[in-house]
């Protein structure tokens, strides 16, 4: 049932349904080869720096190698903005957010980007935290229909109450009659829903990234730093994103370098998340008890639970042997992870549902957040004022993008669950890989977080191989010091190798501790040891510091909050909202302020 009529505050109705973008009009071109660039300088969320919105246009020709099944062109979307200091000599960090196909623009307004949201999600404000104080930031929408990304524009309706295929191409009624436009039915103009045409695996989406990477590295006109080295950031299932693509991107380099390949070195310097997942052969097996046996004291789940869910990763057939069996089928029969083989696809999504069911999933039935663990479900935690400030018609023009935006993309995370990315991608290789060749690593972690938590974070830490794995595991914890705090966090660090814990943080520490992520962050960059910032790391010095401390991180116990309220918004309904503020959506009588509902409270 659509509802009928809403209670609305402002001027909530015009705004929402501003409807079809306009195609901009005011846009820089820039031609590279068969590709393009398309861009405009921005006035929004950053004040003290310039920042520069635009797409890298990829012909479908260029990809042909990584799109086996459907051809497609490609528009990618991304956000650059220089460092406030210094950007002619900055290093640059490209930021990659999680989902499977949530928008990096949600990065560049929470915690560590140039603003955060206002409430009303009519306006930002400036972040003294932000990741481009000394480093310039470029934010990548991908994969393709994630964010503003998309591979051809298509006018469709959007569905604000549903939770999968919300989206829908007009075409796609045929003879039955398109729906009217009301507050939570929306039409606009999306990237095709065409599962054929989404990225089906991390190792494709890296692919894609570099192929982006060579024309705006070689090609953007406003990228002019002295300091060509890249990093490579990302948070959730940017984790996954992360040292995959950074891998590809350093392998690529060789090919180059040695005339196999044509191209632009795109030399990495760090690779670093926030509460990532990367690789649940190594991570899976500690969210029971993450669940059960935290710092916080927290048993979220009965001893009972705890004991079927680890012996559910362990017991033959069980979760690590479904892992183990689709890895070593797509070694033999899917090698580069195009998605071309439909039984190891059925093997490796058959592991990702046992796992998923049986491992991680105890834990939601305690009713808690799965982004924070001191929360409850709905949860207004990570905050999602930014989805309607990018679907508001002014900021897309200010941005110059001819479509509405999408803020987690289903047609994204279908495509990966359904091929099994999540238990099949096997970051751990990425991992040793860098560290072999001299790449950062660093891992950071909140400890409230249960989707990906910080005690399978550090046996990823432990278990990596690598020249520095003996001295980095007997190293000790160190308390990381910023000018406000001495105790906001822990780090374990040898070299190239830091494994950070932040205190009363969940999913998004960025967001929770802004200015000890920050300062992470910019030590990592800065080539400082993370604990003091007055250490140098590279070289010999390098090699030779290790943290010292306690050996486990354990002791450091924590005593959780009183959970936030509820903060119902119109654009995250299944997530924020309670079933009585859903049910008053839906037959018309909820009361709106904004994008918020706010009776019923």
């Amino acid at each position: 049932m659509r509802p009928q009529s809403l209670h609305i505050i402002g001027s909530l109705f015009t705004v929402v349904l501003a409807g079809f973008p306009s195609a901009p009009d005011d846009l820089i071109k820039i031609n590279a080869g068969d590709s393009s660039i398309s861009y405009k300088q921005t006035t929004i969320c950053e004040t003290k720096a310039r920042g520069f919105a635009g797409y890298v246009h990829l012909p479908a020709s260029a990809l042909g190698e990584i799109q086996p099944l459907e051809q497609y062109n490609v528009s990618m979307f991304f956000w650059y903005f220089e460092a406030r200091q210094h950007p002619e000599n900055a290093k640059t960090a490209i930021y990659l957010a999680g989902g499977p196909g949530q928008s990096s623009l949600y990065g560049a307004t929470s915690g560590g980007g140039p603003c955060t949201v206002l409430p009303n999600s009519n306006g930002t404000k400036y972040n003294p935290h932000a990741w481009n104080e000394h480093v310039n930031v470029l934010y990548v929408d991908q994969p393709v229909g994630a964010g503003f990304s998309y591979d051809k524009l298509v006018n469709s309706t959007q569905d604000l109450l549903a939770e999968q295929d919300s989206i829908i191409a007009i075409e796609d009624y045929d003879s039955e009659p398109v729906p009217a436009e009301s507050t939570t039915f929306l039409y606009g103009t999306f990237s095709s829903q065409n599962l054929s045409r989404a990225a089906p695996t991390t190792a494709v989406a890296a692919r894609t990234l570099w192929h982006f990477a060579q024309v705006w590295f070689s090609s953007f006109p406003e990228y002019k730093t002295q300091d060509k080295s890249i990093s490579i950031w990302g948070n959730s299932y940017g984790a996954y994103y992360a040292p995959v693509s950074a891998e590809h991107f350093a392998r690529q380099n060789k090919k180059i370098q040695s005339g196999m390949l044509k191209g632009t070195v795109l030399d990495i310097d760090a690779v670093g998340w926030t509460n990532g997942c990367t690789d649940m052969l190594y991570q899976a097996e500690w969210f029971p008890d993450m669940a059960y046996n935290n710092t916080y004291g927290l048993e979220a789940i009965s001893r009972d639970t705890f004991n079927a869910a680890k012996s559910d990763y362990s017991k033959p057939g069980g979760c690590r042997d479904l892992m183990l069996k689709c890895r070593e089928l797509g070694d033999l029969n899917d090698p580069n992870e195009l998605s071309i083989d439909p039984t190891v696809n059925a093997v490796c999504a058959q592991a990702t549902i046992y796992c998923a069911t049986a491992v991680i999933q105890p834990y939601v039935y305690s009713g808690r957040s799965r982004y924070d663990i001191a929360h409850f479900q709905p949860d207004p935690s990570p905050s999602q004022h930014h989805i309607g400030f990018f679907n508001r018609a002014w900021v897309q023009r200010e941005l110059g993008v001819p479509l509405n935006f999408t803020a987690n993309s289903n047609n994204v995370f279908s495509a990966f669950y359904a091929n099994g990315d999540p238990f099949r991608t096997a970051g751990m290789k990425s991992i040793e890989y860098l560290l072999s060749i001299g790449v950062k690593v660093a891992m950071i972690y909140g400890d409230r977080d249960y989707t990906c938590p910080w005690n399978g974070g550090e046996q990823l830490s432990l278990q990596a191989n690598w020249t520095g794995a003996e001295i980095f595991r007997g190293a000790g914890y160190a308390s990381i010091r910023t000018t406000s705090c001495d105790s906001g966090g822990v780090v374990r660090q040898h070299g190239s190798l830091s494994f950070s814990r932040v205190f009363d943080a969940g999913h998004d520490a960025a967001a929770y501790q802004p200015q000890l992520v920050h300062q992470i962050f910019d030590r990592v960059m800065r080539d400082q040891d993370v604990a003091s910032g007055t250490q140098d790391t590279s070289g010999s010095d390098g090699s030779r510091y290790a943290t010292a401390g306690p050996s486990s991180v354990f002791g450091w116990k924590n005593v959780l909050p009183e959970p936030p309220g509820v903060d119902c918004n119109l654009y995250a309904v299944s997530s924020s909202c309670t079933m009585e503020q859903y049910a008053a959506l839906q037959n018309g009588t909820a009361v709106l302020n904004d994008f918020r509902v706010v009776s019923p409270a």
